[in-house]
């Protein structure tokens, strides 16, 4: 099932063991004498820093489709390069992801924004195909153009928001706050050019959010926490002319302990 082997086979040799290994720096094997065995040129990988599959790749996505995640992962958390063949078979077999369990593929995800490389490693998804297949919602808003007040697209804007995100250290669900933030938008587009609109983006936002987090089986925690920054990250409040009362209301609206996370989001 691109997942689980239909039969277990018990190996009566290293090397029938390391050749069904994913990638290549992790198909190195110690010999009791200290001694590497390198059969497939994982230490040259290593040294290279590249991510390239044990044989043919096709094979080893097809034998577990969850690698095609984790060679993105890995590519992130590593900063390497993904080898140019393993990179189109990603491509090719993308749409084997679906039956990897929605927790799996959570786990990998969350790893991949967690690390320093999170906007190449959402790029790479998209590049993939693999975005198209776990956040759909995500990937249309590739090429959605913005404007007059928005340099990027919808796509890259979210991206710019991840990054920033990224260099403060922000934890998890501030992360998914700012990539999901405005994932609204290409629901609601009115018009083209720089005076289109996007009005009520944040409470479609908010909706599509929670229904991506409850998808890929978050905490509910985090579902809640994620969904409420996305609904109200559009307040305004015009500091010469806001009164106390209205600073009571809006405070009673999104929450006291909810004003610095919604801050760090709106910055």
């Amino acid at each position: 099932d691109f997942r689980r082997p239909s039969e277990v086979v018990f190996v009566k040799n290293l090397e029938s063991d390391l050749c069904r290994r994913d990638f290549t720096i992790n198909a190195l094997a110690l010999n009791f004498n200290g001694e590497i065995i390198d059969l497939f040129n994982g230490l040259s990988d290593l040294k290279r820093k590249i991510i390239r599959t044990v044989g043919n790749p096709e094979e080893r996505f097809r034998e577990d489709a969850l690698r095609l995640l984790r060679a993105i992962r890995l590519a992130c958390e590593l900063n390497f390069n993904i080898e140019e063949k393993t990179f189109q078979a990603i491509k090719k077999f993308s749409d084997l992801i679906q039956y990897i369990s929605a927790e799996r593929i959570r786990d990998e995800f969350n790893r991949i924004i967690m690390s320093k490389n999170a906007v190449l490693g959402i790029e790479l998804l998209r590049q993939t195909n693999l975005l198209r297949e776990i956040l759909p919602e995500l990937d249309r808003s590739y090429g959605v153009t913005q404007n007059k007040h928005h340099k990027y697209d919808v796509y890259y804007h979210l991206l710019k928001s991840l990054e920033y995100a990224v260099k403060k250290d922000y934890p998890l669900y501030l992360r998914l706050a700012s990539l999901f933030h405005d994932i609204g938008k290409p629901l609601t587009k009115q018009g083209d050019g720089p005076d289109c609109t996007f009005y009520g983006h944040e409470i479609i936002g908010a909706k599509i959010t929670k229904k991506i987090l409850q998808r890929l089986r978050y905490p509910n925690k985090i579902i809640e926490k994620v969904t409420h920054l996305v609904r109200h990250h559009m307040f305004y409040l015009e500091i010469e002319k806001v009164t106390p009362a209205a600073v009571r209301r809006f405070v009673r609206r999104v929450g006291q302990e909810n004003l610095e996370d919604l801050f760090k989001l709106r910055h």
